[in-house]
Order: structure tokens, then sequence, then C-alpha cells
């Protein structure tokens, strides 16, 4: 289990986040402020098997900070960041990790911003 409550820092500020919901294998955790919110869901599935039988999990985390609109309905938007990690079900967990890791190391604050400018 993740815990009652995780912690994600956002431009250097921890950002609290409650679970608000946790049926079967998801969770949804939510921070409501004056002026827009943090939702952080996270999942898991297994997916069906492949043409040769061979069965697939995959795990989710999806974070969005909401803006709300001003009081006369402008400036709301949507900022999303989300993660899925796919292994064979019987594979080594750690070994998994290790892959994810490696790209979350190479999307630093430089490459990202790079992405997100369209940079391929």
């Amino acid at each position: 289990m993740l815990g009652d409550t995780i912690s994600i820092t956002v431009n250097a500020v921890a950002k609290t986040l409650s679970k608000i919901n946790q049926d079967g294998y998801s969770a949804e955790y939510l921070l409501r402020e004056s002026t827009g919110e943090y939702r952080l869901k996270v999942r898991h599935q297994k997916d069906r098997p492949d043409k040769l039988g061979r069965v697939y999990d995959r795990h989710t985390a999806d974070f969005t900070y909401t803006i709300f609109p001003d009081s006369q309905g402008l400036g709301g938007k949507t900022r999303r960041t989300y993660i899925v990690i796919v292994n064979k079900d019987d594979d080594d967990a750690a070994s998994v990790v290790h892959i994810q890791q490696g790209l979350q190391a190479y999307l630093n604050t430089a490459n990202a911003t790079k992405v997100v400018g369209w940079e391929s």
C-alpha cells in the first residue's frame, strides 16, 4: 500500500495529497487549494495475453494539476503527466524499475523542457 497520503514536490514545494478513493487495484489522491487542485491516480491491471500467451502487467501513475478559472470564468487550465510501466507478469520488479529510473533521470529539467518545447 502506498499510504493514506502522498507527498509530491512541485516547483520545490511539497504537496501532500490525501487518499479519497480506493477500489480493487487503484487509488486516487487529492489536494484542493484555493486556486486549483492536484490529483494522482494510481492503477494496476493485467493486459490480455498476447498471441504467444504472454501476460503483461500495466501500472499507471497519472498526476494532474487543474488551475481553477477566475471569477469571470477565464484562465482555467489543466497540466497532466503520467507514467506507464509495462512488464511481463513474471519479470523481476527491481529490473523493471531500473529502466523506469533511467528514463526518469534522462527527463531531468533541461531535457523535459526540450521535450515540452517539441524537440525530438
